[in-house]
């Protein structure tokens, strides 16, 4: 499994009141993570959405192992979980400096522009592309 490394410094407007990440973030650091596995491994986002493909969440799921606070500095670990048919699984762990303080999952749809079911028969260059190079670093 091939993964990349994301720094992402800790704002003071992330946090809450007891001074730790408010859980809403997480799926936004996740995005950052994504958006640099697919520029260090596939190619950049925009590419793949000017091909005709898109790929919306479908889902979320983050379970918190520790804090993150105000200054300090998580390390996220993203990765391929699978890919089959339409759907990709990409994972997350998320460290402060040696300690696991979160995992994590997001589940996304491959779609064609203006979020149609791609056919089987009918589907775009960057969808061959993005598997074949997927399956290769599962």
């Amino acid at each position: 499994m091939v993964s990349s490394i994301t720094e992402i410094e800790i704002r003071y407007a992330e946090t809450d009141l007891m001074g730790v990440v408010h859980h809403s973030h997480y799926p936004v650091y996740f995005e950052q993570g994504r958006t640099s596995y697919f520029q260090e491994h596939l190619k950049p986002y925009q590419e793949f959405e000017a091909e005709g493909l898109l790929a919306p969440v479908l889902s979320y799921q983050v379970s918190l192992k520790g804090r993150l606070t105000y200054g300090d500095v998580l390390r996220l670990k993203t990765y391929p979980k699978s890919f089959k048919g339409l759907r990709i699984v990409m994972g997350y762990q998320g460290f402060k400096d040696e300690e696991l303080v979160v995992e994590g999952e997001s589940v996304h749809a491959l779609m064609g522009p203006g979020l149609v079911v791609l056919h089987p028969r009918n589907l775009p260059d960057g969808y061959r592309f993005l598997k074949e190079r997927l399956q290769a670093l599962l």
